[in-house]
């Protein structure tokens, strides 16, 4: 028997025991063969094990739908995405008016409803206030949906001034909110950003104009899953009863930037995502960060859905339509395909290995370095 057909060769002595047994395997192993070159052969001494067939491969399957998400972020490139965004970055709805803004627009930043004269509130989708109890009826905030829930999904608005923050802890109650998400610190670059809107240590109540008193009962605790993520459990009391509102605050974003991409943004939105009442997303505007992390939701519950996922032009449209100038910067643009490639290539690689061709290796190794390049990284 040739050597290049056997995979292994045991030898196997036959015991007197076997023999007396009368095992037929042995007893017809004893029979001698010859070899092609007529040299005999104890088959009472061999056995010979052929190597098995390979075992047929299952051709790696992967999700259609995401594979169409990811290709198309691969084909585009940084640069061509960059382009996509700034040819659509002034778009808004073509019915949009903005009255209620304009009426709570002041130039004396003590009275003004507004944090920035150039960030309108659409009056379509706006959150209206109950007055009373409310000390007014008007909110710089407006409700966004996503597949799980089409209509109110998210309150995006802004961080709330000094003057308003009555305004958004009614705004709270009124919509039965469970979790605040808040992506700014309160002052960022020496310049004001937000309100310091909750009580800050443990213990501490702040009273609200109409009957409202929030207490901080945990302080700021980091997130398990990710220490860059600080929740505080909060009591709101109104009304004779008590709510718990979840605060979670992630603060190393910055301002029309993007954070280092890493899965914070997907961890922060795993956290919120079993609230069944309005979740409460602010930056400082409410349209760049807030914009940002939305639309990344949006994709994960339209894929989780097993539902076509819009091309990201309509993706951002449609947020556009339900808050005006949602994504800011064409940064932002590029940091939800960044952090959505990251998820699906590399913390789901295994799942989705079908997308890691050669040629979609070498696109996405491209693709880092032209992001880390814009973004500064």
């Amino acid at each position: 028997m040739k050597a290049t057909a056997v995979l292994d060769i045991f030898k196997k002595k036959t015991t007197r025991k076997e023999r007396r047994k009368g095992n037929t395997k042995t007893e017809n192993s004893r029979k001698a063969r010859k070899d092609k070159g007529g040299k005999t052969i104890d088959e009472d001494m061999v056995t010979t094990v052929m190597a098995p067939p390979p075992a047929p491969q299952a051709p790696v399957q992967t999700h259609p739908i995401v594979e169409q998400w990811v290709q198309r972020a691969l084909d585009y490139g940084v640069e061509k995405l960059r382009d996509e965004f700034r040819q659509m970055a002034k778009y808004t709805r073509a019915d949009m008016t903005q009255n209620a803004f304009n009426t709570n627009q002041s130039a004396n930043i003590n009275e003004t409803k507004n944090r920035y004269a150039d960030v309108p509130c659409q009056d379509q989708n706006i959150v209206q206030l109950i007055k009373p109890p409310a000390p007014n009826d008007y909110i710089h905030a407006n409700f966004v949906g996503c597949p799980m829930v089409p209509d109110k999904r998210f309150i995006c608005t802004q961080g709330p001034l000094d003057h308003t923050v009555d305004d958004f802890w009614w705004m709270v109650v009124q919509q039965r909110v469970e979790q605040i998400v808040m992506l700014c610190k309160t002052i960022e670059t020496g310049k004001y950003k937000c309100a310091q809107y909750w009580p800050l240590n443990i213990g501490e109540k702040r009273e609200i104009r109409g009957g409202i008193v929030v207490e901080n009962v945990s302080g700021a605790k980091p997130m398990e899953k990710d220490a860059e993520i600080h929740i505080t459990t909060l009591h709101v009391y109104s009304c004779g009863q008590t709510m718990v509102v979840r605060h979670l605050h992630w603060s190393e974003w910055p301002d029309r930037g993007v954070p280092p991409c890493k899965l914070t943004s997907l961890e922060l939105l795993s956290a919120v995502r079993g609230s069944r009442m309005p979740i409460v997303v602010h930056c400082s505007a409410g349209i760049g960060r807030t914009g940002t992390i939305v639309a990344i939701e949006y994709i994960l519950e339209r894929i989780g859905e097993n539902k076509q996922c819009p091309p990201m032009p309509d993706l951002v449209k449609s947020l556009r339509d339900q808050r005006a100038y949602s994504i800011q910067t064409d940064l932002q643009y590029l940091y939800i395909h960044r952090v959505m490639l990251n998820y699906f290539l590399e913390k789901y690689k295994e799942k989705y290995l079908g997308l890691l061709t050669p040629d979609n290796i070498a696109k996405y190794e491209k693709f880092i370095k032209d992001y880390n390049l814009a973004s500064g990284q």
